[in-house]
């Protein structure tokens, strides 16, 4: 339960030892002017995504897609 590491790195970890698999992102939505963009992110396992995550950039979406695909793990 290390607190130093990023959602993105503990869900990499928790979905590989649970699962045997790695987790994918993938852009759902993308809106918004060129220099205004907002995101939004899916995270899965196998075919199936556990959480969405909206940001500024792909990466904030997918942390906070990384969030909350944490927290159903953590439920399943």
């Amino acid at each position: 339960n290390r607190l130093d590491i990023d959602s993105k790195t503990k869900i990499q970890e928790v979905a590989q030892s649970k699962f045997g698999k790695t987790p994918t992102y993938e852009v759902l939505k993308e809106h918004g002017p060129d220099h205004n963009k907002k995101f939004i992110v899916g995270v899965k396992i196998g075919s199936k995504i556990i959480g969405k995550g909206k940001g500024s950039s792909k990466q904030r979406a997918e942390e906070a897609a990384a969030t909350k695909g944490l927290k159903y793990i953590e439920k399943a």
